[in-house]
């Protein structure tokens, strides 16, 4: 018999035992009517802090935070996804959610042979969303546009932990800062848990607090004949029982982690299809 196989297998059966364990605990907890104001007005603190920051690093070395030398931007090129924690790379605000938690990663790629004007219609079609961002983007549509200031609706499937499906209406903002930067600010509105993928628009069901608030905040810099592609991530959620939190935050930022990556490969695909100009 051998020892090493049955170690692995016995960790992986641990393992799938605790995750079990945390996501039967999060599915009985209490449903909420809707996040706490208190959480609420933390994450938008939180937020401040960090627009403000990216705001600063515009038109400076630091406008790419995951890409900072040569070295890993070498690694992009050859197409490889870099992600890393806020914490990490030292830009986690320091800001207390009451009972609330954020995941906070950075994730950065590179696309060839392409230009910002040339991907700034792909990035605005949001009508065509869906089709490059399926199955975890299953509607998609542009509800307004006032210059630069877009309204957009998606439909949001979370497969991770737990399942869920959430309408999100975002408020999106786009900043060119010469010819060879732009940047895409887009936070969430509001955020409607529904009971599964055909539900009405907006047809609130039990709120597990799996997904409060989403922002994306994008870095797109022209360069090495291409343009890479950074993308900085807040997630809120409700915070997780303190009986499991040692297998919780590891696994769900895991998840955390794991979905950004789809995120970033998903606008890569955006950005590099002719199909998704109207």
């Amino acid at each position: 018999m051998n020892w090493r196989s049955d170690g692995f297998s016995g960790l992986r059966m641990i393992s799938r035992t605790l995750i079990g364990a945390l996501c039967a605990t999060l599915c009985n907890l209490p449903a909420v009517a809707a996040p706490p104001l208190a959480t609420l007005n933390a994450f938008d603190r939180y937020t401040a802090v960090v627009e403000d920051r990216i705001r600063s690093d515009s038109s400076t070395a630091n406008f790419l935070r995951v890409l900072p030398d040569e070295s890993k931007r070498a690694r992009a090129r050859r197409g490889e996804v870099l992600v890393e924690s806020a914490q990490v790379l030292g830009v986690r605000p320091d800001t207390a959610i009451p009972k609330g938690q954020v995941q906070h990663w950075v994730a950065a790629a590179f696309l060839p042979d392409a230009t910002i004007a040339g991907v700034l219609p792909r990035l605005q079609n949001y009508n065509n969303r869906s089709r490059y961002m399926n199955p975890e983007i299953i509607q998609s549509r542009l509800k307004s546009r006032r210059g630069d200031v877009f309204q957009v609706y998606l439909r949001l499937v979370e497969k991770a932990i737990l399942s869920g499906v959430f309408d999100l209406d975002l408020r999106v903002v786009y900043r060119t800062e010469g010819l060879d930067r732009l940047s895409i600010e887009s936070r969430s509105m509001s955020v409607v848990a529904v009971s599964d993928a055909s539900a009405p628009v907006g047809s609130a069901a039990k709120d597990p607090g799996l997904l409060w608030a989403l922002n994306h905040y994008w870095r797109i810099l022209q360069s090495d004949g291409g343009v890479y592609v950074e993308c900085e991530a807040l997630v809120l959620s409700r915070t997780t029982p303190l009986v499991l939190g040692w297998i919780a935050r590891p696994v769900i930022a895991g998840a955390a982690r794991e979905s950004l990556i789809k995120t970033v490969r998903a606008t890569i695909r955006i950005m590099n299809s002719p199909e998704a100009v109207d």
